[in-house]
């Protein structure tokens, strides 16, 4: 809160950032931060909290027939979206109407007797707007983290509301999200540490708020499988969850704000979380009242995992039957390696990473290296070893992108001058050896950060990165 409040803008009634030179008011991660100034009650936190609803609510877009219907506007600054033309993501995100509609009924849950009877009146108001604004196939079970967010939000308006149609369908779509993840005891979005976190938010909200629907005990079982299978992944004395990842915004935990990390700060204690200094912090931070209302629900068998590195593991896991996606890791006493082997080709290259490695490097801190691809990749982790086997070919290329390329992003202080070569990495506390098949060679910096490319000639791609701390 002391860091949200050295961000609070008492003009706008929002956090800010800066950006060119002026404030701009952030108004979904204002919420969270209504949240916990009527958690703390200091003097004036009702009063601010309050005024910063307030700010919100008047970001709602209420266009009925306009795809933006219901969701928020992002910040102070951005243009109002235009009207039927507006796209998805680009002049809008639908998304907001989860994450702050959630926000808001943690509010109305909570706070109402603390609040204004007005104000309290265009809550409501609000999330009505959210549930109905959100058309109903936008959004797949598999998406786990909205989808979540969604049955739990649909749930607790249809019953607050009176509104069974809301209910029903929460609920409905709710087992839906839950027959995703039973498929393979897995979501979709698996081993993401930011949207891991935001699963164990909405899953709290349901353990907390939906006692009495039928999703409650349904969540139950996801939230403890997530625990569990977060805790065959996690390195407690590399303090990094290892790969592959299906969305990460960062690889080392301690550089950047996973909300999983707010969770396992929690479950255990905050010198077990991996959370970045002060200076790194972003956003996502401003999760913590939330989480701390809806707590941690951690099955004792898994808990163990996030205080101490246990035994020397493999862990193999397929994660959706769909595209055939398996995951392989190979955790190690000073390192990790992972792999995911599947059919899927995505665009969103800055967050999918389906070969990874993390280790400690001789001054403590964390090396790691990430895969940048465009196109399937059937990658395996073992002992040691990583392989993996790509096709090369016309049907995965774009302008922009070409699966001939296999580019690693290498991070770690203090490479020797021609110490990554083609066939061998000689790096700060890790050697990794290469075999592969690649007909290019080339490597250039980028932030500090070693990056590798190897061009192939079509037909398959081959790699064997043999690992030798």
């Amino acid at each position: 809160m002391a860091w949200c409040d050295a961000c609070y803008d008492s003009e706008l009634g929002l956090l800010t950032g800066v950006r060119n030179d002026f404030s701009v008011g952030d108004v979904r991660n204002s919420i969270w931060y209504a949240v916990g100034l009527l958690l703390r009650g200091g003097e004036g936190d009702d009063a601010r909290a309050a005024r910063t609803i307030e700010a919100i609510l008047e970001r709602q877009f209420d266009e009925p027939g306009m795809p933006y219907h219901g969701t928020f506007a992002r910040n102070t600054a951005e243009d109002h979206p235009p009207y039927a033309e507006a796209v998805m993501w680009q002049d809008y995100d639908p998304n907001w109407r989860q994450f702050i509609g959630v926000g808001l009924a943690i509010v109305a849950e909570e706070y109402e007797s603390r609040l204004p009877g007005s104000l309290m009146e265009r809550v409501n108001r609000a999330l009505n707007l959210a549930v109905e604004g959100e058309p109903v196939d936008r959004c797949s079970p598999r998406y786990s983290n909205i989808a979540l967010m969604k049955a739990g939000l649909n749930v607790y308006v249809g019953k607050r509301m009176g509104r069974k149609e809301l209910t029903t369908y929460g609920e409905a779509f709710g087992r839906e999200v839950y027959e995703a993840f039973r498929e393979c005891d897995a979501f979709g979005e698996y081993n993401s540490p930011t949207y891991y976190g935001v699963n164990l938010y909405a899953l709290g909200f349901w353990r907390r708020y939906l006692t009495e629907s039928g999703l409650h005990a349904l969540g139950a079982e996801m939230e403890a499988g997530l625990w569990r299978d977060t805790s065959l992944l996690y390195h407690a004395d590399l303090q990094n969850l290892c790969g592959p990842f299906t969305r990460s915004y960062g690889m080392d935990m301690a550089e950047y704000t996973a909300i999983i990390s707010q969770h396992i700060w929690m479950a255990c204690e905050r010198e077990a979380a991996p959370l970045p200094p002060a200076d790194k912090l972003d956003w996502e931070f401003a999760y913590g009242p939330c989480l701390a209302l809806l707590g941690v629900d951690v099955p004792v068998d898994a808990a163990e995992a996030f205080y101490s590195f246990g035994e020397r593991r493999l862990v193999l896991k397929q994660i959706t039957k769909e595209s055939n996606r398996v995951v392989s890791a190979w955790l190690d006493d000073t390192y990790m390696i992972g792999a995911e082997s599947s059919a899927v080709c995505t665009p969103v290259l800055s967050q999918f990473r389906p070969v990874t490695a993390h280790w400690k490097t001789p001054d403590g801190s964390i090396g790691w290296i990430w895969l940048i691809h465009y196109g399937p990749v059937d990658g395996q982790a073992e002992e040691g070893l990583l392989t993996i086997r790509a096709p090369v070919e016309d049907t995965f290329r774009t302008e922009d992108l070409d699966s001939a390329e296999f580019t690693f992003r290498i991070h770690t202080q203090g490479v020797a001058s021609g110490g990554v070569q083609r066939d061998r990495w000689n790096l700060p506390g890790m050697t990794v050896s290469v075999e592969t098949n690649a007909a290019g060679f080339r490597m250039e910096e980028e932030s500090g950060d070693v990056i590798v490319v190897y061009v192939m000639d079509p037909g398959e791609a081959m790699f064997e990165l043999r690992f030798d701390p």
